[in-house]
Parts: C-alpha cells; structure tokens; sequence
C-alpha cells in the first residue's frame, strides 16, 4: 500500500515541480524586464567632478543618473548604468544652472522694437524664445521678473505653468509696487496709494498665484509696512530696491525686510541728502564739469567714495547691522561697471568721459567692490541679480569681476547658483546637484577652478534633463 501511494504520488510531484518551475522562470523573467524598464534612465553623466554648491567643495569621479526631467541618483559607483543616453564628462566640472534672481523682459524685448502693451496671442513662443535666448544659451535654467506690466502676467504665468527643456523657467513678482507720486509710473511699476491698497495687491497677486514681491523704493512707510506684513502672513518672498530717501535700508531691515536689490543701494541709505547734497555737488562739479552727473552709474560711485571718504565706517555700521540676520543682496555689478569700459562685454560706453575721469571711476569701482567683499565676508548672501538686457553676458562678466575682487570660485559658483535659489525659496528645485532636484545641469568645457577666465568657455548645457542644443561660448 505505501509502494502503491508512493508510486501514484510520484507523476504529480514531478508536474507541480515542473509547473513551478516554469511558473518561477516567467516571474523571474517578468521581474527582470519590470526592473529594466524602470532602471533605465533618460539620461547618465559618468566621470564628473561635480561641485557641491552647498558646501563649495568638489567631487571627483561621480556619476549622475536622470530620470524624467529630475535627478534621480548622484553616485560614486562606477557601472554601466543603462540608459536612452550617456554622457562620458572626461572628469569635467559639472555644476547646477545658474539662477538669475533680477531680470526684467522690458530691457529684453526693448532691443527688438517698442514694447507691446499686451503680447499677441500668435506671437506668444516668440515672445518666450526671444527672453530665453538672452539667458539659456549661457547657463542660465531660472530666473525671477522683478517687474513688469500686469498685462504681460497672464502669459508670463503661462510659461511658468509649462516649463520645457528648451526654454528658461520663469518665475515672478508681478509688478513692482510703488506709492502714487502723481504721474504715470515707470512700465515695470503698479501703483498702490494707500495701506489697504498694498494690501489688497498682493492679496490678488497671491491668489494668482504668485509668491514674489518687490518692494519699489518709492512705496512709502504705510504701504511698504502693510506689503511687507501682507506678503510675509502669506508666506510670500518679498524683496526691496530701497533707495533714494524715501525709505532706507536700515528702517526696512527693521520691519522685517531681508532681501536687498542691487549692491549699489547701500550708499543711499547712510547718504544723507539735507547733509550731504551740497558738498557732494561741489566734488561732482569740480571732477565731473560741465555736466557733472554723466550717468546714473557715475554718480552712485563716487557717492561711495564721498560717504568713504568723509564718513568712514557708516557702511561698515549698516553692513554689521544687516549681519545680524539671514541677509541677501542681488549684485548688478555688471550694470555699474558698464559705462566705464571695467566689463567684459561693454556696448554703452560713456564717451564723454575724459581718460582722468575714467581712471577716477575705475577707482570708485575697486571700491565699490570692496564693499561687496564686505558684505560677502560679513556673511551676508550675494545672489546674481543682472537687471540688464543682456543677462546672460552680464552674468559671465560678474563671474569674472567677482574674481578679480577677491572672490574664491567657489564662493563665485555659490553665488551664481544655490544663494540664488535659496533666496528665491525654490532650492528644493535648483541650485544643488541632489537626488529629486531639476536635472538643469552645466558640464564646463573648461574650469575655472584651472583658471578664472575659463568662465568665458563654452559649456554643455542640460535643462529638465535634456541636452541643449543652442549653448554659446564667450571665449
């Protein structure tokens, strides 16, 4: 009997062996091709020197894995990751994008012809291209409209919704906010006359849905104070271009404001008009006669050098007191040192000036970057702001300014990207080369870790993971 049961027992073995068998093989098999499917990556870049923007340093042979627009692994494992498309980096520099966080589509869109009241709708991808072309071909993956007119915010907020591998992702404030001063304001302005005015704008901007506010400086005390707590109560970001005496840096550090635009604006709030004005003319005149004040960037310098010269440490004073507190400046210092011919892409040269002047205001430009080197040695967070048509020269030409200032590369590349986004509050998408962030990625021809200069080379761009085709090289 057990022979017997054994024995017909025996078959069915073999054939549940044998369906398991197979059985096993298909899973695994299907296993297999499921895990293909999903480690396979749009796109691997291997044999990078990749610089860590948040701690300024580099590291060397590593491996970064793209997937869907994002990054999805930076390793320093060496294996064949299989992948749509790889990328052999040779041990080249590769860093995030740069972010500009101060550019304006007006001084864009300005050197094609007049400035459009409304953008047509046929002309929508033109209008895109033309403001991406100043910008992505450089480096440049974001940047921040710190101004406009608030008929160009439906399709600005469009291309914000809809941010694609061949265009520049936009984000901005709307329009900039200034008290009524009884004439029509500048085109990147809106006026708001009262407290509750100021309120309600940037109510509205919020339900937008933006999250940026500037500041203008000739927004009053009570509509800058119910801006500024508006937008903070709505966890907004809010910047500041004060200047020119109606508020000052210092008043609105105390109300809470931490985000300044433009290095340059430092010298206002500790240059006292009813105090100073005088004096300060008679150096203009007697520097700059006829016609002392050739140009705005002209008279900002040597109003450093006055309040330097006749007022030692007041700048300090302020630069101390804004340490006391997690800071930011935007730097435009491409803009001031244009009109002297100090840029490395000038084309609005002041003519006027005579070779004296010229080495006077080289001068006041030396100094005008020791004070930024203040600021950054104080801890304050410079970001690059360009406010200039051509933003994506402007920035090169900063980088290599900044260097010839003193500053490290890594402190440059800092700067130029994650103090950027930081500011911006949009750090968990740019600025770092991290596992979830946006793969927008610069893979340098050259370093300038070898050599400053080696700004002005070529680099591979990359935006939401795709190879751009269109990158341009200053060199």
């Amino acid at each position: 009997m057990n022979i017997t049961q054994t024995f017909t027992k025996t078959p069915c073995n073999r054939k549940t062996k044998l369906i398991k068998s197979i059985a096993f093989t298909f899973l695994s098999f299907a296993t297999l091709t499921s895990f293909g499917q999903k480690g396979k990556f749009d796109l691997v870049i291997k044999n990078a020197n990749v610089f860590d923007s948040k701690r300024g340093t580099l590291s060397s042979s590593q491996t970064i894995l793209v997937k869907n627009g994002l990054i999805a692994k930076v390793t320093s494992r060496q294996k064949n990751y299989p992948a749509t498309e790889t990328i052999d980096a040779g041990g080249k520099l590769v860093t995030p994008g740069f972010v500009d966080t101060h550019i304006h589509p007006t001084d864009v869109y300005r050197s094609y012809g007049a400035l459009p009241e409304y953008f047509p709708k046929d002309s929508l991808e033109l209008y895109r291209k033309r403001v991406s072309d100043t910008y992505l071909p450089y480096g440049v993956t974001a940047a921040m409209i710190m101004g406009q007119p608030e008929s160009w915010l439906p399709p600005v907020l469009s291309w914000h919704a809809d941010p694609r591998p061949d265009y520049l992702d936009i984000y901005t404030v709307g329009g900039a906010l200034v008290s009524n001063e009884g004439r029509k304001p500048y085109i990147n302005h809106v006026i708001v006359n009262s407290p509750l005015a100021a309120k309600q704008k940037v109510i509205e901007y919020y339900k937008l849905g933006i999250r940026h506010i500037k500041l203008y400086w000739k927004l009053r005390r009570p509509e800058f104070s119910a801006a500024f707590e508006t937008a903070d109560s709505l966890g907004m970001k809010v910047y500041g271009h004060v200047d020119q005496n109606i508020m000052f840096i210092d008043s609105t550090f105390d109300i809470g404001l931490r985000n300044y635009e433009h290095i340059l604006t430092l010298v206002n709030s500790v240059f006292h008009v009813q105090d100073d004005s005088k004096a300060f003319n008679l150096e203009m005149q007697k520097y700059y006669a006829p016609g002392a004040a050739k140009n705005g960037q002209l008279e900002r310098l040597e109003m450093f050098r006055f309040i330097h010269e006749k007022r030692p440490g007041v700048i300090d004073s302020l630069i101390d007191k804004l340490s006391k507190s997690p800071t930011t400046f935007s730097t435009s210092i491409h803009l001031i040192a244009e009109p002297f011919g100090l840029t490395y892409f000038t084309t609005r040269m002041d003519t006027s000036l005579s070779a004296a002047q010229l080495a006077r205001c080289t001068e006041n430009f030396k100094l005008f970057m020791g004070y930024a080197k203040k600021l950054f040695d104080k801890g304050i967070k410079l970001r690059i702001g360009t406010d200039w048509p051509s933003g994506g020269k402007a920035i090169v030409s900063e980088q290599l300014l900044l260097s010839e200032a003193g500053f490290t590369i890594p402190a440059i590349l800092q700067i130029s990207t994650i103090n950027g986004a930081t500011a911006l509050g949009i750090n968990n998408q740019y600025g770092s080369i991290e596992k979830g962030k946006k793969a927008d990625l610069l893979i340098w021809d050259q370093s300038p870790f070898d050599n400053y200069k080696n700004f002005l080379f070529g680099k591979t761009i990359i935006k939401d993971g795709v190879v751009f085709k269109n990158s341009i090289s200053l060199y």
